[in-house]
């Protein structure tokens, strides 16, 4: 009897030990868990510092470079209809070489003006300082 209940005794220690697991066990599976957590939170940072990188360059960056374009085509377009309108009034420039300049520079204008759209608009005042409106579409 007395072996019986040493097996039986044995099997049930057997059984206890395959359903709950040891301490080593839990301890290594809550350093992992731990280890998981950490990678993952350093993941979320990087991609936070990415997003407000990418940010930056959507609300900082783009818009200068859509104010700078904006700026150089108008002098460009100002000097090309300046020359155009010296080579009609004037024989100081030949009309064949302005035209083709000034048609050139609608390229540009078309650019800035679809980027605008896009992004929000430049407005150039005189005695003013430029203003940005962004496009909320």
């Amino acid at each position: 009897m007395t072996q019986r209940r040493t097996e039986t005794t044995d099997h049930l220690l057997a059984t206890m030990r395959a359903v709950s697991p040891s301490r080593e066990k839990l301890m290594a599976d809550r350093l992992a868990l731990r280890q998981q957590i950490r990678a993952a939170q350093t993941a979320l940072a990087e991609t936070e510092a990415q997003i407000a990188a990418l940010q930056q360059v959507r609300d900082v960056r783009i818009p200068q470079y859509i104010g700078i374009a904006k700026a150089v085509t108008l002098v460009a377009t100002i000097a090309a209809l300046t020359a155009l309108s010296l080579s009609l009034f004037t024989s100081l420039i030949d009309v064949k070489v302005t035209a083709p300049l000034f048609a050139s520079l609608l390229i540009p204008l078309w650019l800035v003006d679809h980027a605008e759209r896009h992004f929000g608009r430049w407005h150039l005042h005189i005695c003013a300082r430029p203003s940005f409106a962004r496009n909320e579409g």
